[in-house]
């Protein structure tokens, strides 16, 4: 039981990220409250200081997971920071678990788009903490990577990048897909992102936004646009590795949908809260590779 209640938090990590990944896919950023969106703006003025929260549930379960996700500027770089954390019966079967993902990265692209610095994981499990911290060098054009904690082996790696495209962290994508850098929400346009390199292959994220037939056959219920996604089934024990987003005519996604997780089924997310948080948030210190 506890090993399937870790996957289905799993699932609830990658769900939260990627419904703040999708949160508004288009050609044109959507600006927190405080600012209007400006294309002459740059992705990070866009988008810093916007706090999204999320709240996860499964069967008849509402509340299992909730999670958050904001920007803010840190020494020069931006750092995007999504916690997750346990609640309700499924808080007392992991023994409060917290998962914090931080996204370090720089502006490319005069300001359009951002290129992924490092990515740092952190999983609390009451008090039992493991970590990972993945770094890019683009001047050698290498991938490093080091693991360790709660009881487990250290690993470490290098992977060289491909020399002719990106590779997005998911919260890095979820910035660009939202800035219009992957291309213009258009019903029945399918979408490929790249993310971190593998030794034996490059993973991809597939997405494509349903057309007005498929959503009428599909749907009992009026939405303005359906998007499905396809990713490695094996990040969260998911039989299908399909994900399935509702999304308002303005792009924002009042339901998504992670389908057959292994023994929890479906599970489902939904955004509770959207603002401005100019206040500090607690930003974790740079893990170091050595």
């Amino acid at each position: 039981m506890r090993l399937k209640a870790i996957r289905l938090f799993l699932s609830v990590v990658f769900l939260v990220s990627f419904l703040s990944w999708a949160r508004g896919i288009g050609a044109e950023p959507r600006a927190p409250a405080h600012a209007p969106a400006d294309k002459s703006r740059s992705i990070a003025d866009a988008f810093l200081d916007e706090e999204l929260v999320y709240e996860i549930g499964f069967w008849l379960f509402d509340e299992v997971a909730v999670g958050k996700v904001t920007l803010k500027k840190d020494n020069g770089e931006y750092a995007a920071v999504l916690t997750a954390y346990t609640t309700g019966v499924v808080d007392k079967i992991l023994k409060h678990r917290k998962d914090t993902y931080v996204s370090r990265m720089k502006l490319a692209e005069g300001g359009k788009r951002f290129v992924t610095l490092s990515f740092e994981k952190t999983i609390d499990t009451n008090g039992e903490v493991r970590k990972s911290v993945t770094r890019f060098d683009y001047d050698k054009n290498v991938m490093t990577w080091r693991s360790w904690g709660g009881g487990k082996e250290e690993k470490s790696g290098t992977i060289d990048l491909p020399e002719d495209r990106y590779c997005d962290d998911p919260i890095a994508a979820f910035y660009n897909f939202r800035y219009g850098v992957y291309g213009p929400a258009e019903k029945g346009r399918e979408y490929t992102i790249y993310s971190f390199p593998k030794e034996d292959r490059l993973p991809k994220i597939y997405l494509k936004i349903a057309t007005d037939e498929e959503m009428e056959k599909r749907l009992n219920k009026p939405v303005d646009y359906l998007a499905d996604a396809k990713i490695d089934k094996e990040l969260f024990g998911s039989k299908s590795g399909d994900i399935e987003i509702a999304f308002t005519k303005d792009m924002v996604p009042v339901e998504a949908v992670a389908k057959g997780l292994v023994f929890f089924g479906d599970v489902r997310g939904r955004l509770v809260h959207e603002g401005v948080n100019t206040s500090d948030v607690a930003i974790p210190e740079a893990a170091s590779l050595e």
